[in-house]
């Protein structure tokens, strides 16, 4: 089954851009990310050069779309990346950033794999993402939290302060 050609529709949405859809192309192992008829974004598990080998399936986590927008983009659409596996709760964030004429820009990856879920704040000039810290989902210790700010496009850590 895995290596299955599907070609489905996993999720899909209208955006001030145009239609977006997540498209399985190859079951459980690639996946495009389409805005009107464009793919923006490739996933594919057999390529161990891709970023998103062990993360292959983008969902779409939150959409964010307000009359004063997001900043530079008037709608923001935060992906998720998921896994073929149980290692992770969910995979990295990353958010696509869309604009009334059709442009776009999809922002780094923010590193993410699972303990308690992120708490987004979304806002007219940017998204903070809270990354809650705790013991990893294997072996011990800590892991600290993280907080992330999405402004113009960009992702960037926020500095912690040493207590």
């Amino acid at each position: 089954m895995r290596g299955q050609t599907t070609s489905a529709t996993k999720d899909s949405l209208h955006s001030i851009a145009g239609d977006l859809k997540i498209v399985e192309v190859k079951a459980n192992c690639q996946f495009n990310v389409i805005l009107t008829d464009k793919v923006i974004l490739k996933t594919d598990c057999d390529d161990e050069s891709s970023a998103y080998y062990a993360t292959p399936e983008p969902t779409i986590h939150t959409y964010y779309k307000s009359l004063a927008g997001i900043g530079d983009f008037e709608e923001v659409v935060l992906f998720q990346m998921q896994m073929l596996g149980n290692a992770c709760d969910g995979g990295d964030l990353i958010f696509l950033g869309l604009k009334k004429n059709g442009s776009y820009s999809l922002s780094h990856s923010i590193d993410f794999c699972g303990g308690r879920p992120p708490v987004i704040t979304w806002g007219t000039e940017k998204v903070t993402v809270f990354i809650p810290g705790g013991p990893p989902n294997r072996g011990t210790g800590y892991i600290p939290s993280e907080t992330w700010v999405y402004q113009k496009g960009q992702v960037r850590k926020l500095k912690t302060r040493r207590k």
